[in-house]
């Protein structure tokens, strides 16, 4: 897959733009993520927590973490949608690995859609 078909189900206008003051703030903060896997009758099969630093934002990687805990040093590409993503309160919290992190700055949640058959 190419980079340019990566997020091709969002429209264009949701991306944002790489000096979004968003993307700004969120840079080299620790971001809890959220993967929901969805199957083919619409409804959430399982979830995946994960977090990771973010080293870099740009229209053709999306968000690119660079992960904590169980799968530390693997990166992870998210669509640069900065209105998926809210402040998190500060506290501890549990990784699906079992690692707990402590205070990330910002959650963001995804849903991930089961190829039609």
């Amino acid at each position: 897959m190419s980079d340019s078909d990566r997020w091709i189900e969002l429209e264009p206008e949701a991306f944002a733009e790489r000096d979004h003051p968003i993307l700004k703030a969120m840079r080299g903060t620790l971001i809890l993520v959220r993967l929901n896997q969805i199957d083919a009758s619409d409804e959430m099969t399982s979830f995946e927590i994960l977090a990771g630093q973010l080293i870099r934002a740009n229209r053709s990687e999306g968000f690119v973490l660079s992960l904590v805990g169980k799968k530390s040093g693997e990166l992870l590409f998210l669509p640069l949608v900065p209105a998926a993503f809210n402040l998190q309160p500060p506290g501890q919290y549990r990784l699906s690995c079992g690692t707990v992190i402590e205070d990330p700055v910002f959650l963001g949640a995804f849903d991930i859609y089961a190829a039609a058959h």
